[in-house]
């Protein structure tokens, strides 16, 4: 089953479709490919199947013969192809300065085995050890005789990650997307609004080198949205604060231009928040499943069970992401400081640079609060995400330290091991 063939130097391509006959007699190098546009293609010439062929060969495909002496059909511009994941000058000079040569592509969705990859030709599948995340840009290795039929050969560097610690007793990294230029934090306004999540979210959304940004959703279900929005926007300064309602249509517009034509915006939020039905109203359809939240405990249900990235209509790329109840702090020091510059600032003023901040004599954070410039509720949540990360540090360095003294008692074994001389 034929489609297409082109000819790559003394090779033909060859894409499915039909079956007849046709032989083909074409040898030699290749002639009508400019130099450059055979350099800036490079990449785009493995994406079909193809082998070496001898005069006399015989191939099925139902085109006449004449196609071979047609000019070659040149692959499509990166520029413009995937463009619509978000490719940028910025990925093409990382692209440029890649080890590996390949095929350029940008993860779409990760399964357990495989990753669902967008290329200039369309979306495939492709194998990798260790997995990427979504929204990593990656060089394909072509495998046309495996399934998959991609291997990623090499992940670009990341300018961004949002990661988490992931669940379980191990001090381990977990990435939830990668390279995105705005994490757009979604509350409801269906219940009132979690400060202590909202400041652990903000936190996570900072130390991801993007732009955070506040959604507040569900304004038609919210008697006064315009004063929660003052709320969140007074007790988390420096962040911008949308009011959206998917029901009425309303902020969708002002969302859709904050993301920039080859920006990534990643959605983050627990379950039931409106993060899949704010994704379908920014794309224009319904692409993701949505579902009702249990009244009366106002918790969402699971309707987004992995993470997808998909190109906005208008520009620009969404990440959607499963609502997750634990949201783990790792390693988000600089986060904390961007989240809480008002404590941040008052340390600076303590008489003491050890000050435990405990009510200690000279404590600029203690006078705030007494003084009323420094809401309490605020620092109970600092003091906690403090608490939190210095408990994962500890276990990081334990964990750290166990390892090097396994190497050291494998090292001693060996030495001990071997034959005396």
């Amino acid at each position: 089953m034929l489609r297409r063939l082109h000819r790559t130097g003394g090779r033909v391509r060859v894409q499915h479709r039909r079956s007849s006959l046709l032989r083909a007699d074409f040898l030699g190098q290749p002639r009508d490919w400019p130099s450059a546009a055979h350099h800036r293609h490079r990449f785009c010439l493995h994406s079909a199947w193809s082998w070496p062929i001898a005069s006399g060969e015989v191939l099925t495909d139902p085109v006449s013969p004449d196609r071979f002496h047609q000019d070659p059909v040149l692959p499509a511009d990166p520029v413009e192809a995937l463009g619509a994941v978000g490719w940028s000058d910025r990925v093409a000079a990382s692209f440029a300065s890649a080890r590996a040569d390949g095929v350029p592509a940008r993860v779409v969705r990760v399964d357990r085995d495989r990753c669902l990859v967008s290329t200039s030709h369309g979306e495939s599948t492709a194998s990798a050890q260790p997995l990427p995340a979504v929204g990593d840009w990656v060089v394909l290795r072509p495998e046309p005789e495996s399934n998959p039929p991609f291997v990623v050969n090499e992940v670009l560097p990341r300018w961004s990650a949002l990661t988490r610690h992931r669940a379980g007793r191990a001090t381990v990294e977990q990435v939830l997307a990668a390279n995105v230029d705005i994490v757009a934090v979604v509350a409801a306004l269906d219940h009132p609004v979690n400060h202590a999540r909202l400041d652990r979210e903000l936190v996570m959304a900072w130390d991801t080198a993007g732009r955070p940004i506040v959604i507040l959703a569900k304004a038609d279900a919210c008697r006064d949205p315009q004063a929660a929005a003052s709320e969140v926007a007074e007790r988390h300064g420096g962040v911008d604060v949308i009011v959206t309602s998917a029901l009425h249509r309303s902020g969708i517009a002002a969302v859709a231009s904050a993301i920039g034509s080859s920006e990534t915006i990643v959605l983050l939020g627990a379950s039931g928040v409106g993060k899949s039905t704010l994704a379908n109203a920014l794309l224009g359809h319904d692409a993701l499943d949505t579902g009702a939240v249990r009244e009366g405990y106002k918790k969402g249900r699971h309707t987004t069970s992995a993470r997808h990235l998909l190109a906005l209509p208008l520009g620009g790329v969404l990440i959607d992401t499963p609502g997750v109840r634990s949201l783990g702090l790792y390693d988000v020091d600089e986060g904390i400081a961007l989240t809480f510059p008002d404590i941040d600032a008052l340390i600076e003023q303590c008489r003491f640079t050890n000050c435990a901040h405990a009510g200690d004599a000279g404590c600029a954070i203690a006078a705030a609060v007494d003084d009323g410039s420094l809401d309490p509720e605020r620092l109970v949540s600092w003091e906690k995400l403090q608490r939190e990360l210095a408990r994962v540090e500890a276990q990081r360095d334990g964990r750290a330290l166990a390892e090097s003294h396994k190497a050291a008692r494998r090292f001693a074994r060996s030495i001990r091991d071997q034959p005396h001389r």
